[in-house]
């Protein structure tokens, strides 16, 4: 198996991911056919198989000779191919800057052609949330992006009320967890966690 092969199976599956099904009719259907499943259950190959999915959903696995794929589905011919569940990243360092920053989307890219199709970024940044949107709109080819806000630390959240403070604009912001670094005292601690809890981060 060539590193090619492995990168388009990679890239197609990466099609159907959340964020770039947002751009979709959730009624499209795409089946990849005569493909190598990696199915992550055991430690084992499922040779000559076609995957089905209608919208977010895998409808039908099986081998291809037995495996109806529907009239008017989008064929991936997978022959020679591997296809396996995404990778996700869960303490990934996205750059920051500006969001259109060819730079920062080959970084993403990587990403993709690695077959991590979710990163957890662990500082956030502002041009962080135009990124997962761009991602969510199907205008970026990139993982699916889960950020923190920036760090809160002794200097930024220097008393609960701050803390408070913080966590509700973070949210309001659209980051979806906190990161929290060094010299947070205890009464700000809490105050951080049970903001963000009844937020729902």
């Amino acid at each position: 198996m060539s590193t090619l092969q492995v990168m388009v199976a990679w890239v197609s599956l990466l099609l159907l991911s959340p964020g770039a099904l947002l751009s979709q009719s959730q009624q499209a259907v795409t089946a990849f056919v005569n493909v190598n499943v990696i199915p992550m259950d055991r430690e084992r190959v499922l040779e000559g198989h076609t995957v089905v999915i209608r919208g977010r959903r895998i409808i039908a696995l099986g081998p291809h000779s037995s495996t109806e794929v529907p009239d008017g589905a989008t064929r991936i011919d997978g022959r020679g191919k591997y296809l396996a569940p995404g990778l996700a990243e869960m303490h990934a360092h996205i750059p920051p800057g500006d969001a259109s920053d060819p730079d920062v989307e080959r970084v993403l890219f990587l990403y993709v052609a690695n077959g991590v199709t979710v990163v957890r970024g662990m500082l956030g940044h502002p041009s962080h949330l135009t990124l997962k949107q761009r991602v969510q709109s199907g205008d970026l080819l990139a993982p699916t992006i889960y950020t923190s806000g920036p760090s809160l630390n002794g200097r930024s959240v220097p008393t609960p009320q701050a803390a408070a403070r913080a966590v509700t604009e973070q949210h309001a912001a659209g980051y979806d967890f906190l990161k929290i670094h060094p010299g947070v005292r205890r009464a700000v601690f809490d105050t951080l966690v049970a903001t963000a809890k009844r937020l729902g981060m």
